[in-house]
């Protein structure tokens, strides 16, 4: 008869890490997130490629490389909000970050409950939710689109908006993203991409047409930028 194998116990740093992540670090991480916009100075172009939804209040799906997640929240328009957030270790901040700001999570990835998550995603869409989406979340490669997306803008039926953003002087950290930290007092940019259809016969090409969209969006961000 086999025996049964003892569960093992869980490190003593993961559950530091973890008290620190879920309990310690969502409120200081909310404040930073709200002193360093009050410090910056934003402009947001392409409007018109996202006002359309905002007064028919039709769902979109609000698509940005995942480096540039810090200051999102203020660029992320809706009147029914959902971020996908994956099961990563720090997901759990990130759902308490943002449900601060008044979005909700829905929690997996393209990695780790996949399908559930896609299914809860186009059951939102259909009720109206816009999604905010990391096409290259949550490990990578940056700036590369996985399938995930461009499932969900063809089973939903949504269309992709890419957001591009810049800031004049940041911190790129040396996470595998570049996780952008702009610096206090800059200047930033987010500039509303053309919106992406993605129909049945674009399964394989709409990850390369999301990709261009948003390269196309971060250089128009850049270009904000130095318009002055």
């Amino acid at each position: 008869m086999a025996k049964k194998r003892k569960k093992e116990k869980t490190p003593f740093r993961k559950k530091l890490r973890d008290f620190f992540l879920v309990r310690v670090l969502p409120l200081p991480s909310y404040i930073f997130i709200r002193l360093l916009w009050a410090s910056v100075r934003a402009r947001f172009g392409g409007e018109e490629n996202i006002r359309p939804f905002l007064e028919r209040k039709e769902p979109f799906i609000f698509a940005f490389w995942h480096g540039a997640l810090l200051l999102m929240v203020y660029a992320f328009r809706s009147e029914k909000r959902t971020f996908l957030v994956s099961f990563h270790r720090d997901g759990e901040l990130i759902t308490r970050v943002i449900g601060k700001f008044g979005i909700e999570a829905t929690r997996g990835s393209t990695t780790r409950g996949g399908v559930k998550a896609l299914l809860s995603l186009v059951r939102r869409a259909r009720q109206g939710y816009s999604i905010a989406f990391t096409p290259d979340g949550p490990k990578g490669p940056a700036k590369k689109a996985q399938q995930g997306v461009v499932e969900l803008a063809r089973l939903s039926g949504a269309p992709v908006i890419p957001v591009g953003f810049h800031a004049k002087k940041a911190r790129m950290l040396g996470s595998w993203d570049s996780f952008i930290v702009p610096r206090p007092f800059t200047r930033v940019s987010f500039y509303y991409g053309e919106p992406v259809r993605i129909g049945e016969g674009e399964r394989k090409s709409g990850a390369g047409m999301i990709e261009k969209a948003l390269a196309d969006a971060e250089k128009r961000a850049s270009e904000l930028l130095e318009e002055g």
